[in-house]
């Protein structure tokens, strides 16, 4: 009767894989680990069809098998981490290095992986005796052994690093797993399955974690930021994402007019739904063209279209965005105007370079924007009546002498507040 153990532990892999790779498909990261829980799995269920005599007795054919299959699981594993931390690491000059690191080591692998080839009746004897006086094992040893430790130094590399929180669960369990994973190698037929599943079980718990976390994140970040962005931070890190650079974009400001006398007189419950309702409509237009929403105070409402996901058309984006805005809150607008004081929206909007990044305490993070178009679409946004888009000259002119199908009326210059010189304003118009 031929023993399956291998082949529920190896199927557990392939679900493991499915699982991760199913959980988010468009990440490289999980491709990565989905391909190399894949390999572990195959290489498990060869050995049920080696011990059932389906590949045949000869070792030249299936050795050779199981040597590509295992480097395969090295390769993908190692991949992994790279892809971890080209994701995770700030530091540029330590992140180079671990990358050299992780390249070695899948260049030891295929090393590995062409011995085997090569040599596959040698490779079984060195692994499978473990005789520590063979030459033969050291040659297969020292390039498989030497990648699992520049792997690990990489690792540790990283961890010192200070990774985020979840991808600090998922690399310690990794870690941990690991040795359990790869003493399927050289452990006994018996023992095999056991230790295996043991590795399996580690790295399955340190995942689940892992994806708890995220998932907690994603919800937390796909209330205020568009799901260009989350994805960004998902695939690069928060890190990266928010690292301080200098980008050209364009910046959106809004506010109620007529807010601060409609909270006089209504309920404070009234005033609540209204912010609530308003907030929706406008987050509904800065999602569709592919805004973030920098600050909410109180009916104020900041947003950048080209941070930080770029955009080369940032300044037609954020047109459309003051129109769309114009348009969902006159809609919210217009049945609180029957309750109290007439309400109006006014939208400002200006382009230019700014520095955009993370800055504060050690405690506590804001995604800052700092730079005078900041400034401008919030003065602009200030001079605009009720129902009316402003936009500064930088802006028209990056949309182009056609207007993209927008209307713009020169209104003139004016002076504003913290502005050495008059700006020249348009008003927007569909």
């Amino acid at each position: 009767m031929v023993d399956t153990s291998d082949l529920v532990v190896g199927l557990f892999a392939f679900g493991m894989g499915l699982s991760f790779v199913g959980a988010d498909p468009r990440s490289p990261t999980s491709r990565a680990l989905a391909v190399f829980l894949g390999f572990v799995g195959l290489a498990l269920m060869l050995n049920v069809l080696v011990n059932a005599g389906l590949l045949g007795a000869d070792r030249l054919v299936w050795g050779r098998l199981f040597a590509l299959v295992e480097t395969g699981a090295f390769m993908a594993a190692f991949e992994w981490l790279l892809r971890i931390r080209r994701t995770e690491a700030a530091d540029e000059r330590h992140s180079e290095m671990g990358d050299r690191l992780l390249r070695t080591a899948q260049g030891l692998a295929v090393v590995y992986g062409v011995l085997g080839v090569a040599l596959p009746r040698l490779q079984f004897q060195a692994f499978k005796g473990v005789h520590l006086s063979q030459p033969g094992y050291y040659l297969f040893a020292v390039p498989i052994y030497l990648a699992l430790a520049l792997s690990f130094v990489s690792v540790f590399q990283l961890l010192h690093a200070n990774p985020d929180h979840s991808e600090r669960v998922r690399l310690t369990a990794f870690g941990a797993a690991t040795p359990f994973l790869v003493s399927a190698l050289f452990v006994p037929d018996a023992l095999r399955p056991i230790t295996s599943a043991i590795g399996e079980i580690i790295f399955l718990a340190g995942a689940v974690r892992y994806h708890v976390l995220q998932g907690q994140r994603g919800q937390f970040l796909a209330r205020f930021l568009s799901p260009q962005v989350a994805r960004l931070v998902r695939e690069r890190g928060l890190v990266n994402a928010t690292q301080q650079v200098r980008v050209q974009l364009s910046v959106v400001a809004c506010d109620l007019r007529g807010f601060t006398a409609f909270s006089e007189t209504a309920a404070p419950e009234d005033v609540m739904q209204l912010l609530q309702q308003y907030y929706d409509a406008i987050g509904e237009a800065v999602a569709e063209c592919g805004g973030t929403i920098k600050d909410f105070a109180g009916d104020g409402i900041l947003t950048l279209v080209g941070a930080p996901i770029p955009y080369a058309d940032h300044a037609q984006r954020a047109v459309t965005m003051g129109l769309k805005m114009r348009e969902r809150g006159s809609v919210v607008l217009s049945h609180w105007r029957n309750l109290g004081p007439d309400i109006g929206l006014g939208v400002g909007i200006a382009s230019g370079y700014v520095t955009i990044g993370a800055i504060g305490s050690k405690g506590r993070l804001e995604y800052a924007a700092v730079g005078s178009p900041v400034n401008l679409a919030a003065r602009l946004c200030t001079r605009a009546e009720p129902g009316q888009v402003l936009a500064d000259q930088r802006t028209v002119g990056s949309i182009g002498d056609d207007g993209a199908g927008y209307r713009f009326e020169n209104l003139g210059t004016v002076e504003l507040k913290g502005f050495a010189r008059a700006v020249t304003v348009f008003a927007v118009s569909a």
